[in-house]
């Protein structure tokens, strides 16, 4: 038996990656086991039991006056779970939950091997990095760039059903807007602020993220708003004309997969700048860069130009899908087997 131990958490954007990645190594590695660390955010948890897998919640410190302090428990709950499933490799996803896991890890003489899904890396990863005995990477680097493994089915979607889950009639192009796992307060004011001059030339699903509901503007035939979702996010790309999104990796990987001319909004000021580092890679490939001081002014009528013009978001499509690497989780899958390999006769 092959004990794979998968860590990464605060976001369904780490854990959806690693389940694939998982997937794909229950088929190249015949007597593979796996097990997951995570966060202890519900959606982390929820996706997990979703996909009937077996998981650990480790509480982890971000950055503060008490973290080494709380690091350190972090790191003795983390080497229970170890003792407990004796993993024979480490896959970190990132995120400060790896970090005091693959501390452990490390003093524990286990392989581990890295995924930075970002094209900079934040603090955990800097740091995990250095144990690391491979890296694979999202964005094209000096590692293993393997690009962003994806969720299964992402790609699968129906643009029937998404207009049947929507209410839509498909008279109109449709304008998905989502920030991320956890939604973005500052993309959702605009687009509740402008929403009737957005709602002229396109339809809208709106991902607003948990607690951001608007329950002051109803679902209607032409605007669906929810506040998270799993198997309908298929679907809803199936049936998406453009999309505004912040520039987390996961989503660009995803629209990207889907060929979905988009316009990205970084969150600044955050883990290294990623984001803006993201998006700026995201703009080479053809999407469009908007900041977020800038949405009063220029997200109307970009939206609306983009909308109008079929042709250029065609083309915007085609150039951003160029940037996704569809075997991801696989070359991955592949990596870690090899590790596995390597690594037989140092434990």
């Amino acid at each position: 038996m092959t004990n794979i131990l998968f860590v990464g958490g605060g976001s369904v954007g780490h854990i959806a990656p690693a389940v694939a990645v998982w997937q794909e190594c229950n088929t190249l590695i015949p007597d593979a086991k796996a097990h997951f660390v995570c966060s202890p955010r519900r959606d982390d948890a929820q996706f997990l039991e979703d996909n009937q897998l077996s998981y650990s919640v480790l509480k982890a410190p971000r950055t503060s006056v008490l973290f080494p302090f709380a690091f350190l428990i972090a790191v003795m709950h983390a080497k229970k779970i170890l003792d407990i499933q004796k993993p024979d490799i480490i896959f970190s996803k990132g995120s400060y939950v790896s970090l005091p896991l693959c501390f452990a890890a490390k003093k524990k003489r286990i392989p581990i091997v890295m995924h930075e899904s970002d094209s900079v890396s934040g603090h955990a990863n800097r740091i995990v990095a250095r144990w690391a005995k491979q890296i694979c990477t999202g964005f094209p680097s000096r590692h293993n760039h393997t690009g962003n493994p994806l969720r299964t089915g992402v790609t699968d979607g129906s643009k029937e059903e998404g207009l049947r889950i929507t209410g839509f009639d498909g008279t109109k192009p449709v304008l998905l807007v989502m920030g991320g796992s956890q939604g973005a307060k500052a993309i959702n004011e605009i687009v509740f602020e402008q929403l009737d001059d957005l709602l002229l030339r396109c339809d809208i699903i709106h991902v607003t993220g948990r607690g951001k509901y608007n329950a002051q503007l109803p679902n209607t035939n032409h605007y669906y708003q929810t506040e998270f979702v799993n198997e309908e996010l298929a679907h809803f790309y199936a049936a998406t004309d453009l999309a505004i999104s912040r520039a987390g990796a996961g989503s660009l990987a995803e629209l990207s997969a889907n060929a979905i001319a988009s316009i990205v909004i970084p969150l600044r000021g955050v883990g290294h700048d990623h984001q803006y580092n993201n998006a700026k890679i995201a703009a080479q490939y053809g999407c469009t860069h908007l900041e977020q001081s800038d949405l009063s002014k220029k997200l109307l009528p970009t939206v609306h130009a983009l909308i109008a013009d079929a042709k250029l978001r065609g083309e915007m499509g085609q150039k951003f899908a160029t940037l996704n690497k569809s075997d991801a989780a696989l070359q991955i899958a592949k990596i870690i087997a090899q590790t596995l390999d390597s690594c037989g006769g140092d434990q």
